[in-house]
């Protein structure tokens, strides 16, 4: 069977989410989803048409990744105890870039502020590189963004003082986890995932599923998953219900605190 990648960017993922839903229920065309797109997005923007659970079905867990709280190599603090002391003593440590606008990123630095009674202001960037090249060149105090763009830097440009998690991540062994440092409720991962429309037959989806998973193992496909920073974690299409909802229960509390609106 010929694959087609066809790249509907834009809007954090829901022009091609919006497409995918609109389609034919015959199992041809699968929608790559995220975190954000399925979760994210539906809580922070209000033009979104799609509700993750309602709108599709799920084939694959496919993968997950660690997001990490990092600082230029310049920057005098060692550790996030003393990064967090230094942005509440001066506001120019205080700032901390983000992939995007509404992303996981964001809130995760804004709960953190709220937990440690810091005044962190967050700064979004389009796109995670930019951020990477201003965290690299010192323009901006700390960054909090996945790792894959950052762990080849580690302790020569920038300084990665925390992943989320419940585990360190295999590349960063020697980098503590929020929950190792006293925060539990940093413990999720962001993650990748198939989704078919959601009058797709039982018959079609569990066809995708048993291919899927089946591909999923492959030494190739876990190679290229690693070298793009994600971890592979294949598991059934049902984890990624629970963990939208899950995702949801934990999450859309904090972005309604925070008064965020993507419009």
């Amino acid at each position: 069977v010929t694959v087609v990648v066809d790249n509907r960017a834009g809007a954090g993922g829901a022009i091609a989410a919006d497409y995918v839903k609109a389609q034919p229920a015959d199992g041809l065309t699968v929608l790559l989803g995220t975190t954000h797109m399925m979760v994210m997005a539906p809580l922070t923007m209000k033009s979104i048409r799609y509700d993750g659970i309602r709108d599709f079905r799920p084939v694959l867990r496919m993968s997950s990744f660690h997001e990490g709280i990092a600082i230029p190599t310049s920057s005098p603090a060692k550790n996030l105890k003393e990064w967090l002391d230094l942005a509440r003593r001066n506001p120019q440590h205080a700032s901390y870039g983000v992939p995007a606008p509404g992303s996981l990123p964001q809130f995760i630095g804004y709960r953190m502020g709220e937990l440690t009674r810091t005044p962190l202001l967050a700064v979004p960037y389009k796109g995670t590189a930019p951020l990477t090249q201003d965290l690299l060149g010192g323009q901006i105090a700390a960054g909090i963004l996945p790792i894959a763009d950052l762990a080849q830097y580690q302790n020569q440009r920038v300084r990665i003082l925390a992943v989320n998690g419940t585990q360190r991540a295999s590349r960063l062994p020697d980098v503590p986890t929020l929950k190792e440092l006293g925060y539990p409720e940093f413990d999720r991962l962001e993650w990748t995932g198939l989704f078919v429309p959601r009058t797709t037959s039982d018959a079609t989806l569990q066809q995708l599923s048993a291919a899927a998973a089946r591909v999923a193992v492959l030494p190739q496909v876990r190679d290229a998953l690693e070298k793009l920073g994600t971890a592979p974690d294949p598991s059934p299409g049902d984890s990624l219900t629970r963990a939208i909802e899950e995702d949801r229960t934990l999450w859309g509390p904090i972005i309604k605190a925070s008064g965020f609106s993507a419009e």
